[in-house]
């Protein structure tokens, strides 16, 4: 048998195969945002200026000169499905994964919601990698759909500790190992929970209903050390040394109209330590933070706006031994500007603006691509398209 002969017998062997049995529903899915950025910090605290003794010594004084950017944010694509079993019980799954496309970089799977689970009339069940209940109930604010993973994402200043950047104090995250646990509807409400082995726990309740949306959530992480991870200048040295971190947030949405929404949010987060091995170490650090938006549709056209003001305040702090602890200079303030037009339902251009403002001691930083100073005010700028399919 020639070449030719062998390879049509192969072909047709091949398409006469059965196909693999598969039942029920997949989706190929995902959002891709580019944007080209500049941005610049400036205003860094001088080397020993700190006025908070939390953070003392940690200064480097540097500014950054102005730096253009391309950044594909947090871009992504899915794979999701569900079959349907007896009665009312589906088995659904998602495996999801960011898209690196600037850089070229390779991302593995599942760095995204990523999970199997299984709903019925008791509620969902999913086991995985996903966002905390503290994440997905709150903070209903989403600069137009552009404000996941983007400098105009509140996650690293409504829910971060703000003396570093050490993500252990960081809430707003998705967490591995995780079994999460929603109820049916109850009306307009939806109670939710989740569970880390060992690890954390997230929980909360929303309402939702045709013009109000109002959360209460709260999430607590064992022995993350959030607060000594941050405060370098007193950290937790005791070999016998436990943490307990908890952030408690209420958020709410009003569509005043189909085309306005304001939102608002008010976070309390609380750091605590014990088993310190001396005087003079981190033990308690408490803060609270808040936030306003509005998101709008002008005159049911293509254009549409949005605007978002975050105020971190000092707080209050702690140390073993009865040393003082002072956390003047922790403050800081955030405000994110957006507009954007359509192009059709799925795509629009837009355009980001948002200022940083960090006290002498604070170092909130929402800068992907830089490390700004402690002390340091960012200004960020950006322009780009969002396709989503």
């Amino acid at each position: 048998m020639n070449r030719k002969a062998a390879v049509a017998v192969a072909v047709g062997a091949l398409l006469a195969a059965p196909a693999p049995a598969q039942t029920g529903r997949v989706q190929i899915y995902g959002k891709l945002y580019p944007q080209f950025a500049v941005t610049k910090a400036d205003g860094a605290t001088a080397p020993g200026a700190e006025p908070s003794n939390l953070v003392a010594g940690t200064a480097t004084g540097d500014d950054h000169p102005r730096r253009g950017s391309v950044d594909a944010q947090n871009s992504y694509l899915g794979f999701r499905g569900e079959e349907k079993l007896d009665g009312s019980l589906a088995v659904l799954w998602q495996i999801e994964q960011s898209l690196g496309f600037d850089t070229g970089a390779t991302d593995t799977w599942g760095t995204r919601d990523s999970f199997l689970g299984l709903r019925g009339s008791f509620g969902t069940l999913k086991l995985g990698f996903m966002d905390t209940i503290y994440k997905e109930y709150g903070d209903p604010f989403g600069m137009m759909g552009v404000g996941s993973g983007n400098f105009t994402s509140s996650g690293n200043s409504l829910s971060m500790i703000g003396i570093g950047r050490d993500n252990a104090a960081r809430f707003s995250e998705r967490k591995e190992d995780s079994v999460q646990y929603q109820t049916p509807a109850l009306g307009k409400l939806t109670f939710g929970i989740q569970y880390s082995p060992d690890e954390l726990w997230s929980h909360g309740v929303k309402y939702e209903g045709e013009r109000l949306y109002v959360s209460v959530q709260q999430e607590r992480h064992d022995d993350f050390f959030g607060g000594s991870k941050n405060a370098t200048a007193v950290a937790n040295t005791g070999a016998n040394a436990r943490s307990k971190d908890t952030a408690t947030r209420l958020s709410a949405a009003y569509r005043l109209t189909r085309e306005h929404t304001l939102t608002a949010d008010l976070a309390r987060l609380k750091y605590k330590e014990s088993g310190q091995g001396g005087a003079g170490e981190f033990e308690k650090y408490a803060r609270t933070n808040w936030a306003i938006g509005w998101e709008t549709r002008w005159g049911g056209g293509p254009v549409r706006t949005a605007a978002q003001y975050i105020r971190m305040n000092e707080g209050s702090c702690s140390l073993t031994g009865g040393v003082a602890c002072s956390s003047e200079g922790l403050d800081g303030s955030h405000l994110n500007l957006g507009a954007a037009y359509d192009l059709s339902r799925r795509t629009f251009l837009f355009a980001l603006f948002s200022r940083l403002i960090n006290g002498e001691a604070a170092q909130f930083d929402n800068w992907p691509n830089g490390s700004p100073a402690r002390g340091a005010d960012t200004t960020q700028l950006a322009l780009g398209v969002q396709h989503a399919f």
